[in-house]
């Protein structure tokens, strides 16, 4: 019986048996990284190493050839020269003809129409021509495929074991999203989900993962890394419909002239005017983000905070400057407002504060000076997250160096959670001192608290967040 497009995807992040045609026994090679991030990304099915020389790699069992299996083939993962990768597809189509258990490929390897030449057009037209027409799906070529980190399915060669989470990328640059992860690995930034590198989109494109992504209840939050396509009008539906759902943070490469060309020559992408791609991601509810780091910190942010239930923001903050920077940025938007603090908050402010302290000076913001305790940090905070007028907080600290790292987190965290969960507001922290402070921000972190490094970064999330949540508030 013939799959829908939603089943063949389901076997491609959640099969039970991998082929690796091109593995290797030699450390470093794609063919040998693949195999080993797959072991270490947790994959409990069966594991096939495709290889003529080898009789076993990293303790699996090599065989010769697709038909030596005589157990399920889900997924096949293609890291061969290019000129032998029509071959295999003849190979693959083969198997699906007489055992009818191969339901996608990932093509790893490049050499096909990104190449902008005939011959890497016939190469890639040949290819889906053995395998698309049978049923299968194609991920690729020219990419480095996909992870799902909750079924262990990993055919990346960069990136293995990861922190499970809710976020999932989709990506038509793969070193771009390795490098997203890589970024945030050591501070626990991001838990990921699933992560598809597209690369040429020959088959399984940005539109089919949009919709399929849409009803997968682990994915909180969708990044979304784009040069181009050729079905624009499709991608801005697809984008509006999971927009309605869940957030869609968007990155454009390409915005320049020259910067298309070069999208072209990486994926064969048509970008398209970034002008256009503006006003109808805005349309679509579709947060494009203007610069790489607010396109981390805010798909950090979704994956981990609430979002807000109104504009008005409080700037709560230990550090003059920064403050004052992130006020800026907040009201320049035209999105946001500083939140106007009830006299009962105020009041019991004071008690707290020493007098030298700023509370609501401008309306919203509190500058609390380094002088009181981690302690008092705690008590600060719950009284500004508690008053209703508070939509959510930036939160800026150093913190000082007479104050404990884990104490200061740990006081945080405890106001923070000591609300119900659906009670909570986004809370953004900037730590001034950035990885100087690691035991701060990895306590944060591992607790679901975003931290951010730079003042305007963590104002531009919080609009972006503000701006989402009002557009989702129209189908509620």
């Amino acid at each position: 019986m013939e799959m829908t497009a939603k089943e063949s995807l389901e076997r491609l992040f959640g099969g039970k048996g991998v082929a690796i045609l091109g593995a290797s026994a030699k450390k470093g090679k794609p063919g040998n990284s693949i195999i080993e991030n797959i072991r270490d990304a947790g994959f409990i099915g069966s594991v096939y190493p495709i290889s003529i020389t080898s009789d076993s790699i990293l303790g699996f069992q090599c065989c010769k050839s697709l038909e030596e299996i005589s157990d399920r083939i889900d997924l096949v993962v293609m890291v061969l020269p290019a000129d032998d990768c029509v071959e295999a597809a003849k190979a693959i189509a083969r198997r699906k003809d007489e055992k009818g258990d191969i339901s996608a490929v990932v093509v790893v390897s490049a050499g096909f129409s990104e190449l902008g030449t005939e011959e890497g057009r016939s190469r890639e037209k040949a290819l889906l021509e053995a395998l698309v027409s049978r049923g299968i799906r194609v991920v690729g070529p020219n990419c480095l495929g996909v992870i799902d980190t909750y079924s262990g399915i990993n055919t990346n060669f960069d990136i293995g074991a990861y922190r499970k989470g809710g976020l999932s990328i989709l990506t038509q640059s793969g070193a771009f999203a390795v490098s997203f992860l890589k970024w945030a690995q050591p501070g626990n930034l991001v838990g990921l989900n699933k992560f598809v590198s597209l690369g040429n989109m020959s088959d399984v494109n940005v539109i089919d993962l949009l919709r399929y992504l849409a009803d997968d209840e682990r994915t909180q939050v969708i990044a979304l890394y784009l040069e181009g396509t050729k079905e624009g009008r499709a991608l801005i539906e697809a984008a509006a419909e999971v927009s309605r759902k869940k957030p869609v943070v968007a990155l454009k490469a390409g915005k320049t002239r020259i910067g298309s060309i070069a999208a072209a020559s990486h994926t064969g992408s048509i970008a398209g005017s970034f002008e256009m791609y503006q006003g109808v991601f805005r349309q679509a509810g579709v947060v494009l983000a203007s610069s790489v780091i607010e396109f981390y910190h805010t798909a950090a942010a979704f994956e981990k905070m609430p979002l807000p239930r109104g504009n008005a923001i409080c700037v709560l903050t230990v550090l003059g400057g920064p403050g004052t920077l992130c006020v800026d940025e907040l009201i320049s938007s035209g999105a946001v407002e500083l939140a106007r603090l009830s006299e009962e908050t105020k009041s019991r402010l004071r008690k707290i504060l020493i007098p030298a302290a700023n509370i609501g000076k401008p309306e919203g913001f509190i500058d609390t000076t380094p002088s009181f305790s981690e302690e008092q940090h705690r008590d600060v905070l719950k009284i500004v997250l508690q008053d209703p007028g508070v939509s959510g907080v930036i939160y800026l600290t150093t913190p000082p160096a007479f104050m404990d790292e884990e104490a200061l987190a740990d006081n945080i965290i405890a106001a923070y959670k000591s609300f119900p969960r659906e009670e909570r507001k986004p809370l953004l922290s900037v730590i001034g001192f950035g990885y100087s402070v690691p035991r701060l921000r990895n306590r944060m972190e591992e607790a679901g608290m975003p931290t951010i490094e730079y003042p305007d970064i963590a104002a531009k999330v919080m609009i972006n967040m503000v701006r989402y949540s009002q557009y989702k508030s129209r189908f509620e």
